[in-house]
């Protein structure tokens, strides 16, 4: 897989960094939410420190990650009960007409 290189502008400074061949697109939108993100912080805290803001947008897609991946594992977990509920009524309703056509 080749790499190319794009540019992405955070708070107005340009980056150039390395990406691979058909996601320059999907790296483009991430970089625009976190543009997003971090000058909804300044905004917010008036920090204009460019480091401090990257701190606190990696802190807050962070804890939105964390936040999702809980979520994932509920909903993994409850599909997981509701293929076993399916199987054992399957089991159970063959169990059945066995029985009857015996």
């Amino acid at each position: 897989m080749s790499v190319n290189r794009i540019s992405i502008n955070l708070l107005g400074r340009v980056f150039t960094v390395s990406c691979p061949e058909g996601e320059e697109a999907n790296l483009q939108a991430v970089a625009a939410n976190l543009d997003d993100i971090m000058q909804q912080i300044r905004q917010r805290t008036h920090i204009h420190n460019r480091e401090e803001l990257a701190v606190m947008a990696a802190l807050q897609l962070g804890y939105e990650l964390s936040k999702e991946k809980n979520r994932n594992e509920s909903l993994q977990n409850e599909m997981e009960q509701r293929i076993l509920l399916l199987q054992n009524t399957l089991e159970q309703a063959l169990v059945e007409h066995t029985r009857k056509a015996e």
